[in-house]
């Protein structure tokens, strides 16, 4: 894998239609972690601290200008020279700039146009891909990427509403409304960019799940409510659940990742709610750690849903939740076994972070050889980048 951390420019061997050649663009590589013999990764983390440790880099400020200096010019040498078929960016998203003063604010909108600018940039032309990666919480994809979103070839949204209008509403063309648009031929063009995606997780954890009969909790439980009506629910209906004489482990405190994969292990069903976003990484570590997810129900669009009663359960939100759950904590362990093991060979098949790599290279290169599309409507004047903390777990977060 090719960095701008490391050189000014990076190199990748020829690819042929089935091999391309990627430029991604991100805080943490995606894409170049699944193809890296392939793929040249460009950090955009402009940081004076280590973004691991978070501790300030020893250097003088002369030689961390200097050093900042080499990688914007590498990056635009390697945007310029274009040396790829496929570009991988996340997308700019909300400002998340609340509580800070106007001259941060302002400097942050200014490194989202620069980053929309440096991107469209590399994407330029009729032969090079432009795929986007949106794994924000929101339903719809956010103004400040509506040039993003009529430019590229594909649009992976998590969280993509069901019915993909919804989605759409905040890019559509100004003035515009969901009815009219699902007649206008660049509106539909623009919904067929939309692709499904997801957080994922790193990998499934290597050790077998213990059968269900050796599990020492029924339902296993732990978050904070914040204003989640599903979440503030569960805060009456536990209690109860355990005085009818079922297994509940609930700790009223956060646990380290080490006891919250032990209490998943442990637990015959985990419930897994929603938080701003439907979408969570508990989802998928619940099944990697060998539990049975239970969710609460959004209507949403997936690469590849989990299915009621094979590999896990969805609550109906019209039933009565304490009813619903002590009739799914009735499961036999037999069936514990066999969702526990759909639900992991799912996990490993489609939501580890290499398989939704290859997921969404395999979706831009069925669409052919690259034909740019028209001229798009003009974009909004305020286009901005999200201040993201990167963590190296978790290279989704944009």
């Amino acid at each position: 894998m090719d960095t701008l951390n490391d050189r000014g420019r990076g190199t990748t061997p020829s690819g042929g239609a089935d091999r391309p050649r990627i430029l991604e663009f991100g805080l943490m590589p995606l894409v170049a972690a699944a193809f890296p013999e392939r793929t040249t990764f460009l950090d955009t983390r402009l940081r004076w601290t280590d973004v691991r440790t978070r501790a300030l880099n020893s250097s003088s400020l002369p030689a961390r200008l200097l050093a900042l200096a080499r990688r914007v010019a590498g990056i635009a040498r390697v945007c310029l020279v274009q040396d790829y078929d496929i570009v991988v960016t996340r997308c700019i998203g909300p400002l998340n700039s609340a509580g800070r003063s106007l001259p941060v604010h302002w400097g942050l909108s200014l490194l989202g146009l620069v980053f929309r600018g440096l991107v469209l940039f590399a994407a330029r032309g009729s032969r090079v891909r432009l795929v986007v990666l949106d794994v924000t919480d929101h339903l719809t994809i956010h103004p400040r990427d509506r040039a993003f979103a009529w430019r590229c070839d594909l649009f992976f949204k998590r969280e993509l509403a069901a019915n993909r209008w919804n989605s759409l509403e905040t890019v559509l063309p100004r003035g515009a409304c969901a009815g009219h648009a699902r007649q206008d031929p660049a509106c539909l063009a623009l919904r067929a960019k939309l692709r499904p995606f997801a957080l994922g997780i790193e990998t499934a954890a290597p050790q077998l799940p213990i059968p269900a009969i050796a599990r020492s909790h029924d339902l296993f439980y732990v978050g904070s409510a914040q204003g989640i009506a599903f979440r503030e629910a569960l805060e009456g209906v536990l209690p109860r659940l355990a005085a009818r004489g079922w297994r509940i482990h609930a700790p009223a405190h956060r646990l380290d990742p080490e006891a919250f994969a032990e209490a998943i292990a442990r637990s015959r069903f985990c419930l897994s709610p929603g938080g701003v976003g439907w979408d969570c990484y508990r989802h998928y570590e619940v099944a990697a750690f060998g539990s049975v997810p239970i969710f609460d129900t959004r209507p949403l669009v997936g690469i590849e849903p989990f299915l009621h009663g094979c590999e896990g359960f969805y609550l109906d939100p019209q039933a009565d939740l304490e009813h619903a759950l002590d009739t799914l904590l009735r499961t036999e362990d037999a069936q514990v076994d066999r969702m526990t093991a759909a639900a992991r060979r799912l996990v490993e098949r489609v939501y580890t972070f290499d398989a939704l790599a290859r997921y969404v290279i395999a979706e831009t290169l069925a669409l052919g050889p690259a034909v740019r599309a028209a001229p798009s409507p003009a974009p909004g004047a305020e286009e901005i980048l999200v201040a993201a903390e990167a963590d190296h777990r978790r290279p989704f977060l944009g």
